[in-house]
């Protein structure tokens, strides 16, 4: 199939939606918090609350990153198939992350431990998406292996570490991790899709 740029909306499109309800659910689940912390005893926890913030950009940079499959010449089923896992991955990780506010009570710190093992789980298999969506779309190694590799071993050792503390600082690296990522190669459309 020769690539245009009516066939990158159209393949572009159900990506967006789908990567667009993990951002839905997320401010969703803000509004709700918003609308009745006045009925719901909610517990805060900085490393959850770090952690949904970081959800939220992270579906901002896979569409922002989402760019790079604008110049490809030939694009078959299987590879649109592998470029939609990507997204259907990270909602369901943030779906996971995001607690329900329907109770009369909610500990985002017990919630936080209790979906943990899950959650990183299911980040970890969005890290590994990550790392071989370069091979499998472009047909090379992404300059961000690094980077990347770097987010599956955080989300590795949080998904089988029940510690606070080691909790606490991986979350604060993935932070650092980001901002390095972005200032590398998050600052112009397609980003590290730019970096030939």
């Amino acid at each position: 199939m020769e690539f245009d740029y009516r066939a990158f909306i159209f393949i572009i499109s159900l990506a967006a939606v789908i990567n667009g309800l993990g951002i839905v659910r997320l401010l969703g689940a803000f509004a709700e918090y918003l609308r009745k912390q006045q009925q719901v005893e909610i517990t805060e926890y900085w490393v959850f609350e770090l952690c949904a913030l970081f959800q939220f950009l992270l579906h901002i940079l896979l569409w922002w990153m989402l760019w790079i499959v604008h110049d490809i010449e030939h694009f078959n089923l299987l590879q649109y198939l592998y470029l939609l896992s990507g997204p259907i991955i990270l909602y369901l990780a943030t779906s996971l992350l995001v607690p329900d506010v329907d109770d009369e009570r909610v500990d985002l710190r017990m919630h936080y431990y209790r979906m943990r093992q899950l959650f990183f789980t299911v980040m970890s298999l969005f890290w590994f998406w990550a790392i071989f969506s370069w091979p499998v779309i472009k047909g090379m190694v992404a300059p961000t292996l690094p980077i990347l590799g770097t987010y599956l071993g955080i989300s590795l050792v949080l998904r089988f570490t029940d510690k606070p503390g080691i909790h606490a600082a991986l979350v604060v690296t993935g932070w650092l991790v980001l901002i390095l990522f972005v200032a590398l190669f998050g600052m112009q459309l397609g980003g590290v899709g730019a970096v030939r």
